[in-house]
């Protein structure tokens, strides 16, 4: 592996693109309407759990630096909003996902 493979390749991207075919999956755009109610709250935040789990993974065998990140999240965000999902909803989940990132690289 090149020294700037793991940051340009396109496996974060990739990756990106997977994570939201599996949101729009489980959690179709028309659902967004319903983020008020509980039980859609909680469906989402058991999705967003189970995307952490191949995100660790994905982290530890990839070690994505500050443009790996940078990729995944702007291939996660566009990846939404092309699946029908609104700016703010796929800002959101985007941050999130960057910020869980950001965390785990400092607590390691």
């Amino acid at each position: 592996m090149g020294f700037f493979t793991g940051a340009f390749g396109h496996r974060p991207i990739g990756f990106a693109q997977t994570m939201c075919e599996k949101i729009a999956r489980q959690f179709p755009p028309a659902t967004e309407a319903q983020l008020a109610k509980k039980g859609v709250q909680r469906r989402l935040q058991g999705i967003i759990d189970h995307l952490v789990d191949d995100l660790d993974a994905f982290q530890k065998e990839m070690q994505l630096g500050w443009i790996g990140k940078a990729r995944l999240g702007n291939a996660l965000l566009w990846g939404l909003q092309d699946r029908g999902f609104s700016r703010e909803f796929a800002e959101a989940v985007t941050e999130g996902i960057i910020k869980y990132l950001a965390a785990q690289r400092a607590a390691n």
